[in-house]
C-alpha cells in the first residue's frame, strides 16, 4: 500500500519563504499579415468573404539569427518554469526565497545570451533587409521593415520579483463582517494554490522516478531499454532543486526526494548501461519509490 502525503498546514512562514516572479520576453517576429496576397488568394477561390483566409509573410524568409533568437526564448521559458512553481494561471510563478540566488544567476546568464542573439540579428539587420529583397521577390515591400532601432526596441527579458500578498493585506473600508469574507474567500484561495504548487513538485519527481524505472526496464526478450544520460543526471539535479523548493515544508516531499538521492548516489549512466547487477538493483529500488508514496497523480491504478 502506498503511503499518503496530506497537505501540510500552511503556516505564516511559507509566504515569507517565497515570492512571485515573472519572465517577460518579447521578440520581434518578422511576420506580417499581407492583406493585398489574402486579396489575391480569396479571389482566387471564389471565396464570398476577404476574412475567409489569412495569409502571413515571413519578413525573412530564411534568417538564422532570428531563428535563433525565437528558440533561445523557447529555452529561456523552460528554465524559468523549470525553477519555479505554479502560481496564477498565467503569468507569475512562485519563487522559493531559497532559490533566488540561483534563479536570479541562471536567468542572469540566459539574458546575456538573449541580448547577446539580439546583437548579432541587429548588427545584421541592414544586409538582412537587402537580402529579403531577393528571397520574397514580389512580396517584397521595403515599407514594412522598421527602422533597426526601432526593431531593437522589440527585444526584452526581464523579470521582475514582487511580495505574495497575504489576507491582512485587505484594507478595504466596509464593514468587518464582509472584509472577514474577503479575507476567508482569499486564504481558500492561498490555500489552493499552495497545494497546487507543492503537487507540481510531487509530480516532477513522479515523472522523473516512471522514466527512470522504465528506461531501466530490460524486456523479456532480454533487450535493454536505452536512456539519455539525462535521464539520470537531471533526476538528480531536480531533487537538489526540490530541497529549495519546498516551501510548505512537506516532509514526505523530502523523504522521497533523498531517496532517490541515495539510490542514484555514486551510480554514474555508463555503469547502468553497462553493469547488470547495477541496473537490476537500481531499478528495484526506483520501483520501491514509486510504490511507497501516494504522488497525487494519475497512473493509471486503480485503488
Amino acid at each position: 500500500h502506498r503511503r499518503r502525503h496530506a497537505f501540510p498546514t500552511r503556516r505564516s512562514s511559507d509566504l515569507r519563504s517565497a515570492m512571485m516572479v515573472d519572465l517577460n520576453i518579447a521578440v520581434y517576429s518578422g511576420r506580417k499579415q499581407d492583406k493585398s496576397t489574402q486579396a489575391e488568394v480569396t479571389n482566387a477561390k471564389g471565396s464570398g468573404s476577404k476574412k475567409a483566409a489569412s495569409v502571413y509573410k515571413n519578413l525573412f524568409a530564411e534568417c538564422k539569427e532570428l531563428e535563433a533568437i525565437t528558440k533561445f526564448q523557447a529555452r529561456a521559458r523552460a528554465e524559468h518554469y523549470k525553477l519555479t512553481l505554479p502560481w496564477n494561471d498565467q503569468g507569475a510563478r512562485l519563487l522559493p526565497t531559497a532559490a533566488l540566488q540561483d534563479y536570479q544567476k541562471t536567468m542572469g546568464k540566459y539574458k546575456a545570451e538573449f541580448e547577446r542573439l539580439v546583437d548579432a540579428f541587429l548588427d545584421k539587420y541592414d544586409t538582412l533587409v537587402a537580402g529579403a529583397a531577393f528571397q520574397l521577390g514580389t512580396l517584397f515591400d521595403r515599407g514594412e521593415y522598421p527602422s533597426r532601432g526601432k526593431v531593437a526596441q522589440r527585444f526584452r527579458m526581464e523579470t521582475s520579483f514582487t511580495p505574495l500578498p497575504t489576507g491582512g493585506d485587505f484594507r478595504l473600508d466596509v464593514e468587518s463582517a464582509v472584509q472577514r469574507d474577503l479575507i476567508a474567500q482569499y486564504e481558500e484561495k492561498l490555500d489552493a494554490k499552495l497545494k497546487a504548487a507543492n503537487q507540481d513538485s510531487w509530480t516532477r519527481l513522479y515523472n522523473a522516478i516512471s522514466k527512470l524505472s522504465d528506461r531501466l526496464t530490460v524486456d523479456e526478450d532480454g533487450k535493454k531499454r536505452t536512456f539519455h544520460d539525462t535521464t539520470v543526471t537531471n533526476a538528480v539535479e531536480l531533487c537538489e532543486l526540490l530541497h529549495v523548493m519546498n516551501i510548505t515544508g512537506d516532509s514526505a516531499l523530502t523523504k522521497a526526494a533523498r531517496k532517490l538521492e541515495e539510490v542514484l548516489s555514486g551510480v554514474t549512466p555508463k555503469e547502468l548501461r553497462e553493469e547488470d547487477s547495477t541496473r537490476a538493483l537500481t531499478k528495484i529500488k526506483v520501483d520501491e519509490i514509486l510504490g511507497a508514496f501516494d504522488w497525487g497523480v494519475d497512473d493509471g491504478e486503480s485503488e
